[in-house]
């Protein structure tokens, strides 16, 4: 899995954009780039865009980096897809990160939720 980073121009925001498989090898290569993240850092942003599977790895990454950043930092997750973001919110990483759903599963979710509406009012 490549791991991108990238820091903005004023440092205070470093971006995390992932891709291909995420397990607990990429959770260690993630934790390690951690440390690297400057004390400017005020946000930071993943990317989960390019991620084609993900193991319970993903949760422990971000209790770490929360737990480890929480104090100065705050952690945005997004282009998630429906399930990505149902999994954050049951085990509750939803109180400590901002996630966001991408721009596609949210039209995805509307439709799918105008179908199941529509499908009801015609009982």
């Amino acid at each position: 899995m490549p791991i991108q980073t990238s820091l903005s121009s004023d440092g205070s925001v470093f971006n995390f954009a992932l891709s291909g498989s995420f397990d607990v090898n990429h959770s260690l290569q993630i934790q390690d780039l951690i440390n690297t993240v400057p004390d400017t850092v005020r946000l930071i942003r993943i990317d989960m865009k390019n991620v084609t599977h993900l193991d319970t790895a993903i949760f422990s990454t971000l209790l770490l980096l929360y737990y480890d950043k929480n104090s100065s930092v705050n952690i945005e997750v997004f282009n998630c897809d429906k399930t990505l973001v149902q999994r954050l919110t049951l085990v509750g990483l939803n109180r400590l990160i901002t996630i966001r759903m991408s721009p596609e599963a949210s039209l995805k979710s509307v439709e799918s939720d105008g179908m199941k509406k529509q499908d009801s009012d015609s009982k």
